[in-house]
């Protein structure tokens, strides 16, 4: 029995012990590893206090069977059409809890605002920040890999596990991921009816109509599941973590497509027809054959090799790419009043405090002086800015993060940025990151499967939505990796050879001959003098 006490303040507390079996796994999902503790506040009844602690006793009794059941392959399998029902079931449940008595409208807003604003929005992938206009309805909401990230927290908001203990289910993994996601897509709309009903609104509710019929049996896929053959190929062959992430969305929704028959049962017809159906408005042909068919071909290649599998479903399918109109004179680099915009927006933030402002001011130009790699240069460290006997030079290097070749270059600084400040803003900032908070290291993740996203990402992608919120918001180019084109662009229209070019942006040099004899950064910076000044009004 789990005991109730009142602890010196006045409040409740009780406390569960965590079966050490499930302790770690437990600990990732809900932050807590050896107990499970309910607090309460004083005020609290003693008859109320009871009625809730066993109703947060059968919750985390439940959770505790859940991940038993998902780590030893049992528990209740879904279809997606059950998920959503049992989800119709779900919201049915969760608006009688407060319909009676739903207390203010105010709670009710601000649970919703943090639903949004704190769970889910946090999680917008870098496409978004770049160009927010573009998806005004958040339907990368929907996307797996955001699923994926929010579903702990939506199950929390949803007490899923106490509606799972009342209807006696315990669900298997891929069935438990299917039911909270359709609980994420119906959480908001049970919460703004509880708003009105708190506002004294009491008329009909149409959502329960909308549900289908739950209906008991499902077929057990047999064999391993796409998802563990991800898990098994990201183990064996330590791929980056970049890669990680962004093929985890693969793999997680060719999980639920193929739940049933598991990767051992996906025929050549079903890959195909899954690919192809991956494109659509929000997802271009282009995204599917270079991530998503190219990661699902790699792994069952991979898998088949290593007798995971008879067959790889994925080799024969092939997505073709619509060519697309270029209808910009510059193609994918900035116009001159693109670039204006920006840079003159920079320079707004001349006494910057935090390291955001520090990214606004000096990233975009830096990029446009070096034509870097945008999460090159807000990797940044103040240790990587060197004075070479005079020649002042940028160190990108993989000690500070990713670096796409996986090889150090050094890139001259160019004059305009030295007459700007930039070193002694680097001085003032000392040998640490420049452009986000190191002071606090980040939590490590232990899953593989969910590497940590790099503060540098964050920093770069935050950028990218300042831009578009500055102006520059055509969705054909980046708002950060145009910087790119424009010095390219620039470097070819001065004259600066080809060779050194390359060696400055950091591009494979195209033939072997001219791999031969790499530039000195004496003669990068020689050639970068040449580089002109922008020009701002």
């Amino acid at each position: 029995m789990v005991a109730l006490n009142r602890i010196a303040d006045g409040r409740w507390f009780a406390r569960k012990v965590i079966p050490e079996d499930v302790r770690e796994e437990y600990q990732r999902l809900y932050g807590h590893k050896r107990e499970a503790h309910l607090k309460l506040p004083a005020v609290t009844s003693r008859h109320e206090a009871k009625a809730r602690l066993g109703e947060w006793e059968a919750e985390v009794e439940t959770r505790i069977a859940t991940l038993r059941a998902q780590r030893n392959g049992e528990g209740q399998p879904l279809t997606k059409l059950n998920a959503i029902a049992l989800a119709g079931r779900w919201y049915q449940w969760f608006v009688k809890q407060h319909e009676g008595e739903p207390g203010s409208a105010k709670h009710w807003r601000e649970f919703s605002d943090h639903l949004m604003w704190n769970v889910i929005y946090p999680e917008a992938p870098d496409s978004y920040h770049e160009d927010p206009k573009a998806d005004p309805h958040w339907e990368w909401a929907k996307q797996t890999d955001v699923r994926e990230a929010v579903r702990a927290q939506i199950a929390e908001l949803g007490r899923v596990a106490t509606f799972l203990a009342s209807e006696g289910k315990a669900l298997n993994s891929t069935g438990y991921a299917l039911f909270v996601d359709a609980v994420s897509d119906n959480l908001l709309p049970a919460i703004l009816l509880l708003e009105r009903r708190a506002n004294s609104d009491y008329s009909h509710d149409d959502t329960p109509d909308s549900f289908p019929a739950f209906t008991d049996g499902s077929a057990r896929a047999s064999g391993v599941s796409c998802w563990s053959l991800f898990e098994a190929f990201v183990k064996a062959t330590n791929i980056a973590p970049k890669t990680v992430t962004r093929w985890r969305s693969v793999f997680l929704e060719m999980q639920r497509e193929f739940a049933e028959v598991g990767a051992d049962g996906i025929t050549e017809d079903a890959a195909r027809k899954w690919v192809h159906g991956l494109i659509n408005k929000d997802r271009q042909a282009i995204t599917v054959r270079e991530v998503w068919l190219s990661s699902a071909r790699r792994v069952f290649g991979w898998a088949r090799e290593h007798k995971h599998v008879r067959q790889n479903p994925f080799k024969e399918v092939r997505v073709d790419v619509p060519r697309r109109a270029q209808t910009r004179e510059e193609g994918r680099s900035f116009t001159d009043t693109e670039a204006s915009i920006i840079l003159n927006a920079s320079l707004g933030y001349q006494k910057p405090v935090t390291p955001a402002e520090r990214t606004r001011r000096w990233v975009p130009w830096l990029c446009a002086y070096s034509g870097a790699r945008s999460g090159e240069i807000t990797q940044l460290r103040g240790i990587d800015v060197e004075d070479r006997k005079g020649l002042h030079v940028m160190k990108l290097t993989p000690e500070a993060g990713t670096i796409k070749t996986g090889k150090s270059r050094v890139v001259p600084i160019h004059e305009h940025l030295i007459a700007q400040g930039f070193l002694e803003m680097v001085k003032q900032v000392g040998k640490g990151a420049l452009f986000y908070n190191d002071k606090t290291p980040p939590r490590p993740s232990a899953d593989p499967l969910k590497p940590s996203r790099p503060r540098a990402d964050t920093a770069r992608a935050h950028l990218g939505t300042w831009v578009r919120e500055l102006g520059v918001d055509d969705p054909h180019i980046s708002p950060n990796h145009a910087w790119r084109h424009t010095f390219k662009r620039i470097a070819d229209e001065i004259g600066m050879p080809e060779k050194m070019n390359d060696a400055i942006t950091g591009h494979t040099q195209a033939t072997e001959g001219r791999k031969y004899g790499a530039p000195t950064a004496a003669a990068m910076a020689e050639a970068l003098n040449k580089f002109p000044r922008y020009k701002l009004d």
